[in-house]
């Protein structure tokens, strides 16, 4: 079974210069499933254009690397039609059997040199409470193997989350002496280092983005009404899909750091109001 996570950052404060909240995440896919979720992807993103063209969430952050590739039409016209390629992709992964693993850790200030200065923090405790939310589920289902495949880190810089890693692999510890409940990495058959891929090349892992994408609108407008984009209604499509659902899924599926108790409290009613009771 693979973990694919992206990352992503939001902002909690309305009026805030740089995001406080980091999340990361994706989709745990086991072996079985891996070539037929990528293969519903494609055939989805085939109904637009070439199936092997990168998609993303923020579709139009790609326009200047499909200008590289000479095939800046094709980013044209598929920002046209994006609404329906992404509910297209949505409907088609619907009927595939992978879970939704999401970390979100809140940074305490306001105030942008803090913020900057707790990036690689920020990161590494946000992959450490993800991972050990996956590790939890590999040890409930019990595959022959698990492995974690991450998108290549910002500016090459993947220490944080190597050190995290090796801690959890070798002692069944987070890097802060917290112990992971599913035991040590080791013991769980886990492959003994994190795997990077670059999302442009990476299909399921532009799936993790999109799953990313939709799960950062959805609690922005968790925490602000007034927020309600596209993807608030799209993720009802796969909410069944995060671990833990229907009635556990902050905590299992969702984690938000235990400080974070009014963001936490916001998206735990929120979620339940759109996607439990009113599914």
């Amino acid at each position: 079974m693979k973990w694919y996570a992206d990352d992503s950052d939001m902002r909690t404060i309305k009026d805030l210069k740089v995001p406080n909240m980091i999340l990361l995440g994706g989709i745990a896919v086991s072996h079985e499933n891996e070539r037929p979720l990528r293969e519903a992807v494609e055939n989805a993103k085939s109904k637009f254009g070439n199936k092997r063209l990168t998609i993303k969430w923020n579709f139009k952050d790609l326009k200047t690397k499909y200008e590289e590739q000479g095939i800046a039409p094709d980013h044209a016209r598929m920002m046209t039609q994006m609404f329906d390629l992404r509910r297209e992709i949505f409907d088609a992964v619907s009927n595939i059997d992978f879970t939704i693993i999401v970390s979100a850790v809140l940074g305490y200030s306001s105030d942008r040199k803090i913020l900057v200065d707790l990036k690689s923090d920020l990161s590494r405790h946000v992959f450490s409470n993800g991972l050990m939310r996956f590790s939890q589920h590999i040890k409930e289902c019990n595959p022959d193997r698990a492995d974690v495949v991450l998108d290549w880190p910002d500016g090459s810089i993947s220490k944080p989350f190597d050190v995290e890693y090796a801690c959890a692999y070798s002692k069944g510890k987070s890097k802060d002496g917290i112990d992971y409940m599913s035991g040590s990495l080791e013991s769980l058959k886990f492959n003994d280092s994190i795997s990077y891929t670059r999302m442009p090349h990476s299909t399921l892992m532009q799936l993790s983005d999109m799953i990313i994408g939709v799960t950062r609108e959805f609690m922005q407008h968790a925490l602000d009404e007034e927020k309600s984009g596209h993807g608030v209604k799209l993720l009802s499509t796969v909410a069944n899909k995060f671990r833990g659902y229907p009635n556990n899924v902050i905590g299992r599926g969702i984690s938000v750091n235990t400080k974070a108790v009014k963001t936490r409290k916001a998206i735990e009613q929120k979620f339940k109001e759109l996607y439990v009771i009113g599914s």
